[in-house]
């Protein structure tokens, strides 16, 4: 919903950040691993307690991930596995930084959060797998509004402003697996129907 939102009136910028990367030789699926490098030291920095700067941090590695996509479009390098590659690293994108967050606050001591933490975690994998899942029985399930867009942006407003953070982190884990249980909700719906006599 995000990306549908506020991506427009980023596409001016984005196309000419991915043709000047066009012009250096650089492929999408570059983009996309330089993107989960970025992800790694975000979660780096978050485990090491400089929250703030992690925030920083989760804004250029989302950059990186808005690029490689564009970057694909304007070259003409699309691709199957391209795109599979970009959701796979993904997961592995948010692993790093919630990890790096949960690891956090273990060192503090603070059970709480990292439970929260690893709600997170939980929430936004099986939001994930629930839409690959769904789409093998289903054409689409692109339902709820806690996609990684969302989650990236509120976590990046938290850490940007850190009284905000706990706000932050309970508007994730609520909003992660609330989208995983609509999807889920969702996909017993269409099977319903797609099951049920004429």
């Amino acid at each position: 919903m995000l990306r549908k939102t506020f991506y427009p009136k980023l596409e001016s910028l984005i196309n000419r950040m991915a043709s000047f990367l066009n012009e250096k030789g650089f492929s999408p699926n570059q983009l996309t691993l330089a993107g989960l490098a970025l992800n790694f030291v975000a979660g780096w920095i978050y485990a090491s307690g400089w929250i703030f700067l992690g925030g920083v941090m989760l804004i250029l590695a989302g950059f990186g991930d808005m690029l490689d996509g564009a970057l694909a479009r304007l070259s003409g390098r699309t691709s199957r596995f391209g795109a599979f590659l970009d959701s796979t690293v993904d997961r592995y994108s948010d692993l790093f930084i919630f990890g790096g967050l949960a690891l956090h606050f273990a060192k503090e001591a603070q059970g709480g959060w990292l439970v929260i933490c690893l709600g997170i975690i939980m929430g936004s994998f099986v939001t994930s797998y629930a839409k690959a899942r769904a789409e093998n029985l289903i054409e689409h399930c692109n339902v709820g509004v806690f996609e990684r867009a969302e989650r990236i942006l509120t976590l990046a407003i938290g850490s940007l402003l850190p009284i905000l953070l706990p706000l932050a982190l309970w508007l994730l884990v609520i909003g992660t697996n609330a989208t995983a249980l609509q999807r889920i909700f969702y996909t017993r719906k269409m099977l319903l129907q797609k099951d049920s006599p004429q």
